[in-house]
């Protein structure tokens, strides 16, 4: 990432992640999750529901790859109107937009992740700019159950370094980074977690270039130091 790197550092945020902060009481995206999907009583402990199943049934225990995306599928599937994606909207529009201050673009779905205990990686090491072309966008990741080690996102500390470690963050948090350009992705969970996530790409209506893309990368940081919610 040598030349990603060099093009990141010509043009850089003043910080290139920050913590935003919100109540899971207005929006209880485990909750509706836990209600409307999975129907369990909590999702970091969601493994141990499966296997506890499969034991009683006979079967094998042992969670793979394809018991990630399978979990996946479940919340996937759910149309549009579903109470979780409506949720999704309604929190980008009443909490990531009036911090962005101006009209965003962003995904219309999430790309939801599942990640259980003793399973791979669910994202390979990357910064999505060279695949997007999308200069302008800024990442969004949030955790849907609390986060530490290796069942959480993996970040550089700073461009094209790939020192990957893990960034802690409780249910209740989202993290903000500009991954077009910092590296990030995932590794074998060796926690005792399943780590439930979505992430997403947004950036300002109408925006194509890497100064906007900084710019708004530099409002939010700002906003919510002010805002006393990083």
């Amino acid at each position: 990432m040598t030349a990603l790197a060099e093009t990141a550092g010509e043009l850089r945020p003043v910080l290139s992640r920050v913590r935003l902060g919100y109540d899971t009481e207005r929006f209880p995206f485990a909750a509706v999750l836990r209600r409307d999907v999975f129907r369990v009583g909590s999702l970091e402990s969601l493994h141990r529901d499966i296997q506890a199943s499969r034991a009683s049934r006979g079967q094998r225990t042992e969670l793979r790859t394809r018991d990630n995306l399978a979990a996946r599928a479940l919340v996937q599937r759910l149309p549009d109107s579903a109470p979780f994606f409506q949720l999704y909207h309604e929190f980008m529009r009443l909490v990531l937009a009036p911090v962005a201050g101006r009209s965003l673009s962003y995904s219309n779905r999430p790309k939801i992740r599942v990640h259980f205990p003793q399973t791979p990686s669910v994202s390979s090491f990357h910064a999505d700019a060279p695949v997007t072309e999308r200069v302008d966008q800024i990442n969004f990741w949030l955790p849907i159950t609390d986060v530490h080690g290796s069942a959480a996102l993996q970040l550089e500390s700073d461009y094209g370094l790939q020192d990957y470690a893990p960034a802690p963050l409780r249910y209740g948090q989202a993290l903000i980074f500009d991954g077009g350009y910092l590296g990030h992705g995932s590794v074998l969970n060796t926690t005792d977690v399943t780590r439930i996530s979505f992430d997403m790409r947004f950036g300002y209506r109408g925006a194509t270039t890497r100064a906007e893309g900084i710019h708004l990368m530099n409002r939010i940081v700002r906003r919510l130091d002010r805002l006393g919610r990083s």
